[in-house]
């Protein structure tokens, strides 16, 4: 029998794609619908302990024996603590024990709700992990109750084995049952280390079938000489794309600064569509690199993370790799299967080609133009979030420069602190690409008597939130100016100067050119430069280069459909035909 209450049956279907089938049940109200549909599954072992008291020790007991998890239910209410002396001991004897709480309303919390006490993380440092399940109401709602499951499951044996707590709000009604099938829900497999089957089954069997394969590179990756060496091998025996911005600082073959194609065409082709995603790092600067990946369908998401974190970023993850970048690249050498083409590559390659970027007038575009080719080789550059991280993407940059931006939490409180922290540590040049409400939230940091004459910064004045007039606009929100858009009229000139910074002022793209151009060059002072520009004419500008792309890509969508439609020959008769109605021919 499937109850109507989908976080119930959600949690059942989990438990039989880990192969849990003993569970201890304790009678009650709350827990009625995760009951009724264990002891009418006969996969199901049930056991009855009235005693929540005794319950967890007697789970602990089966659990010894067969060497296998064992899960408990109980209802709401003080039946939970008294799960907590169990649950106590299992821990400190490393028993895999799931405590399935149910509970109510998270809405009823401190309102004389009969059997609603707080029984979220209620046993503490005793549980290895404590999830609190969504009501399902949404896809969205699914996807996190199925990702929680698999956090919680996975740590019942992840470094060591011992207890973890399922807490379960039963909403809807508990008499509603029906004939039918489990939802189909997604295990989250957790792969400790390369040498061992699971591994070599992966590689040797599933590899093969994916077609095409994109290596996405986040932040905060150190790499080193062997492993860019086994990733480009990677690359070049597999049909693989790197997807690399900036930040990932991995230059290599096969890699592709993807964040020009998925920003500017957001809907992408179906020929850059990878198969298979594989993870590296933390966070990437692209947005809708993001959401393209879960919106698309049959991709499959391997992580590889050393600390066997479930990041699971496309809604597509189905593996963690517990282990380095090498261990996991050179194994895949050893287990290798086959010689793959590298069309894929191409693929993004030519996608990459087909952006274009014309003369760009007098902006923050322009200054991110003439800086890409300012920044000698081997120097670092911090750039602050948002439309600094954004600006730099479209320009390539020289051999070995070291690229960083705060897109972990994405804050504007500390982007020129962390830049000051990396430019004391380095005798390399220094660049920091920074907006102006990031700059006066941290100008402080400019004072830190530790700075040296390597530091090159440059502020885009545009005296406010340039981010939201490139996405919204008076357009959108005519009150922009005032609290969204914080319009200001501040400069950084006298503060700098009398910190002893050199310090320019740029108004135009002459001005502009001349001061950039140098920044390349050693000095014995710190260089400040301050690049003044109207807000809505700066961010007016980028948005008219992403808009002559978005047209670009939507005739080539249509340029496509026509081919594939009426062949080449129909669309050379269909493109005559256009041409001679636009000139007025019959």
């Amino acid at each position: 029998m499937i109850s109507s209450i989908k976080n119930v049956s959600t949690l059942i279907a989990m438990l039989k794609q880990y192969g849990i089938q003993d569970v201890v049940l304790a009678p009650g109200g709350s827990d009625i619908p995760i009951i009724h549909m264990i002891e009418t599954d006969s996969y199901f072992t049930c056991y009855s302990v009235v005693d929540e008291r005794s319950l967890v020790y007697f789970a602990m007991g089966i659990s010894q024996q067969k060497k296998a998890p064992v899960a408990c239910v109980c209802t709401s209410g003080t039946a939970v603590s008294n799960f907590l002396p169990g649950m106590t001991e299992a821990f400190y004897r490393d028993v895999p024990i799931i405590a399935i709480t149910a509970d109510k309303n998270q809405n009823f919390q401190g309102q004389l709700e009969t059997q609603k006490i707080n029984q979220i993380g209620i046993f503490g440092e005793c549980c290895r992990k404590s999830i609190n399940l969504p009501v399902i109401r949404n896809n969205e709602d699914q996807w996190l109750c199925e990702r929680l499951i698999n956090e919680a499951l996975i740590e019942l044996h992840h470094h060591g084995s011992g207890p973890v707590q399922i807490n379960i709000p039963v909403e809807g009604d508990i008499s509603s049952y029906v004939d039918g099938e489990l939802p189909k829900c997604k295990k989250i497999t957790l792969i400790e280390g390369t040498d061992n089957e699971l591994f070599s089954h992966y590689i040797k069997q599933r590899l093969s079938k994916f077609e095409k394969i994109m290596i996405l590179v986040g932040q905060d990756i150190d790499f080193s000489d062997r492993e860019v060496a086994c990733i480009e091998k990677f690359a070049y025996n597999y049909n693989v794309v790197i997807a690399a911005d900036h930040q990932a600082n991995l230059n290599c073959f096969g890699t592709i600064n993807t964040y020009p194609i998925t920003e500017m065409e957001k809907k992408i082709d179906n020929k850059l569509i990878p198969s298979l995603v594989i993870s590296l790092g933390n966070n990437i600067a692209s947005y809708d690199l993001k959401y393209i990946l879960r919106r698309a369908n049959n991709v499959e998401h391997w992580q590889i993370d050393e600390a066997g974190r479930i990041r699971d970023v496309f809604h597509h993850l189905t593996t963690v790799f517990e282990c380095n970048i090498f261990e996991f690249f050179s194994a895949i050498e050893k287990n290798q299967v086959k010689k793959a083409r590298n069309d894929y590559y191409e693929a993004w390659k030519e996608g990459l080609q087909s952006i274009i970027i014309d003369e760009i007038p007098y902006s923050s575009f322009y200054i991110a133009k003439e800086l890409s080719k300012a920044i000698p080789e081997n120097s670092i550059l911090h750039l602050a979030i948002l439309n600094s991280t954004r600006l730099m993407q479209y320009f390539p940059l020289q051999k070995g420069v070291k690229t960083y931006s705060n897109l972990g939490a994405l804050g504007i409180d500390g982007c020129l602190s962390s830049f000051m922290g990396q430019a004391v540590s380095t005798d390399q040049l220094a660049f920091c690409l920074i907006g102006d409400l990031s700059f006066f939230y941290d100008m402080n940091a400019v004072s830190i008597c530790h700075r040296k004459n390597n530091i090159r910064i440059i502020l885009l004045n545009n005296s406010g939130a340039g981010e939201f007039y490139f996405t919204l606009g008076k357009e959108t929100i005519s009150s922009i100016d005032k609290h969204i858009g914080a319009i200001n009229r501040r400069t950084a000139k006298g503060w700098v100067e009398s910190l002893g910074y050199k310090y320019y002022s740029v108004h135009n793209s002459e001005e502009a050119h001349k001061v950039i151009s140098n920044l390349g060059k050693r000095t014995d002072f710190p260089v400040f430069v301050e690049v003044f520009t109207d807000i809505e004419e700066d961010t007016g500008i980028t948005r008219s280069a992403y808009k002559k792309n978005l047209i670009k890509t939507s005739k080539d969508t249509m340029k496509d459909v026509i081919k594939g439609t009426l062949g080449d020959k129909g669309f050379e008769t269909v493109k005559t035909i256009y041409h001679r109605i636009k000139r007025g021919e019959s």
